[in-house]
């Protein structure tokens, strides 16, 4: 694989631009669309509002640190020309979203995107308390948020929703079960929305990241640098992920090229879950054994 030099250790590197996809000169995709965005201040989320707004879209980005939410909607706004509006706040609080619902207006899209496997641990030894939080971090924000903005949406007959999820809604994880079961719920939520509303022109999709270099899953947390060589035999693609690679998925899935697209979730996994399990040894060997990858 190749290697990008960052304290000794490959890293993916940064497209030139928010978007890999071209814009159009003097007709931007999402000209006049408002996009809606929480957790946008930094990660995954950052990289959604920067594609979003490079794409021409007025972005309304919401985050709970206020300091990472103003430093994305400048890169963003020095980037594209357009300004993202932010809003601080914790989204799960219900003033939050009546907060943004009121700075958003009628949005054209909407992209739920804060999540977090925190806390976690064995299910054996965790309590009530956790799976509130976890419920609370991972899904009932995303009911709140849709169901605040859906109305609009409707009443002017389309609409795009992209809620983020994860593969380990798709595969067990341990010592996740319950940030998992959420995940899960978060993809049937998709499916089961984009079949009740697609009458009214709404498209309702997921994108489920793995492996991503962000703030919250920083690319070496829980792995010695020792096996960096390591990670084009881990990810098929044969890097970590990008935000940039999760903006540009949710450009496809809000734009007219995924117009028949709806109810669908979207891996942004390098192929993680194409392969579980299963690690590659040299060109032509592969493993699913638990020893090392020599």
């Amino acid at each position: 694989m190749t290697s990008f030099p960052f304290e000794g250790l490959p890293v993916p590197p940064e497209p030139p631009a928010p978007s890999a996809l071209p814009r159009v000169v003097g007709r931007p995709l999402f000209a006049g669309r408002t996009a809606v965005v929480t957790g946008g201040g930094a990660g995954i989320g950052a990289g959604i509002v920067r594609a979003l707004a490079w794409h021409g879209a007025q972005v309304v980005l919401a985050d709970i640190d206020a300091e990472a939410a103003r430093r994305t909607a400048g890169q963003a706004a020095e980037e594209s020309g357009v300004e993202p509006v932010v809003v601080v706040g914790d989204i799960r609080d219900p003033a939050r979203i009546a907060e943004l619902t009121e700075a958003a207006g009628p949005a054209d899209f909407l992209v739920n995107n804060v999540g977090d496997h925190r806390p976690a641990g064995p299910f054996l030894t965790s309590a009530e308390a956790d799976w509130q939080q976890t419920y609370e971090l991972n899904l009932l924000h995303v009911l709140r948020v849709t169901r605040a903005f859906l109305p609009k949406m409707a009443e002017r007959g389309s609409g795009g929703i992209v809620n983020l999820t994860s593969v380990e809604g798709m595969r067990g994880i341990p010592g996740n079960a319950v940030y998992g079961a959420f995940k899960a719920a978060v993809i049937n939520f998709t499916a089961s929305l984009a079949a009740e509303v697609g009458q009214y022109g709404i498209r309702v999709n997921a994108v489920a990241p793995d492996l991503t270099d962000t703030p919250q899953t920083p690319m070496w947390a829980g792995t010695p640098a020792k096996y960096a060589d390591q990670v084009g035999r881990w990810v098929p693609a044969g890097r970590y992920g990008h935000p940039a690679d999760h903006g540009d998925a949710v450009v496809f899935l809000l734009s007219e090229q995924s117009r028949f697209v709806t109810g669908t979730t979207l891996r942004v996994d390098g192929g993680t879950l194409a392969a579980p399990g299963w690690f590659r040894r040299d060109e032509r060997r592969f493993t699913n054994m638990p020893r090392p990858l020599r």
